[in-house]
């Protein structure tokens, strides 16, 4: 598939496209659907599926008829980035509705668990950029503040390489399990997520990432942050907290860049 159409050359291509499949619709994540004919926006679209390297992505979504395909293909029509989504029933030969739901069931918690960090639990950058990363943006068009408190644990390094992965992670669990009761239950205005190595992320929507790296940083200086190292040995680590506004960027992976050279 060709990555540049003019609105003509797009129009010939999902004519062709709905041969294939069932539906095949124009999206931008932060506008929503789009006119094939004027790019202009139609309303909401479900979360269109992270893209790779190449501008593709796949997702199996429950319709009102059943399991579905969605596959997606980022292009450009006229200059303006666009993704391409087509959609079709899985073909997968489920006879009965208990079927269905139990692949259902077990899909949900396969993409639920590829979504978490496996050392602390939280959420990971998969997560981040797939589901929350598009309501980031749709809030940010709406206007609301959107920001990012990006918090280091210090010693994470320097307890994989001097003691052992076994007391990086003990340390990493204890700074997980503080940033969550800091940041609470709301996971529609807040996502905690573990990106890499020592470093966590909390996205706030509707609250200014500055108020909250004042909540994280109060909840860290209050809290013991004593972990085992071994049996008979406890450590301490410290952390460096810095944050920054979608205002401050308009992007959002220059807003998660931005917070992490601050610290």
């Amino acid at each position: 598939m060709k990555q540049d159409y003019t609105i003509a050359e797009l129009q010939a291509e999902i004519a062709a496209l709905q041969q294939l499949f069932d539906c095949v619709t124009l999206a931008d994540p932060c506008r929503g659907l789009l006119d094939p004919a004027t790019l202009q926006p139609l309303g909401k679209v479900a979360a269109v599926p992270a893209l790779d390297t190449n501008g593709r992505g796949m997702r199996i979504i429950k319709a009102a008829s059943g399991l579905e395909t969605l596959l997606a293909q980022g292009i450009r029509v006229e200059g303006t980035p666009c993704v391409l989504m087509m959609q079709m029933p899985l073909p997968r030969g489920l006879n009965t509705d208990g079927d269905e739901d139990a692949f259902t069931r077990a899909l949900s918690q396969m993409q639920e668990d590829l979504r978490r960090d496996h050392v602390t639990g939280v959420y990971n950058a998969v997560y981040l950029n797939e589901e929350f990363r598009p309501r980031a943006e749709r809030a940010a068009m709406d206007g609301q503040p959107v920001g990012v408190v990006m918090l280091r644990v210090n010693e994470y390094w320097q307890l994989r390489e001097h003691e052992s992965s076994t007391a990086a992670d003990c340390c990493l669990n204890l700074a997980a399990g503080i940033l969550q009761l800091a940041v609470g239950p709301d996971h529609e205005k807040i996502a905690l997520a573990r990106l890499n190595d020592g470093f966590f992320a909390v996205v706030t929507l509707g609250t200014p990432a500055a108020k909250m790296a004042k909540v994280v940083r109060e909840a860290m200086n209050d809290s013991r942050r004593e972990f085992n190292i071994s049996l008979s040995r406890r450590g301490s680590f410290t952390v460096a907290i810095a944050s920054a506004e979608w205002g401050e960027t308009a992007s959002w992976d220059m807003m998660l860049s931005l917070a992490q050279q601050r610290l």
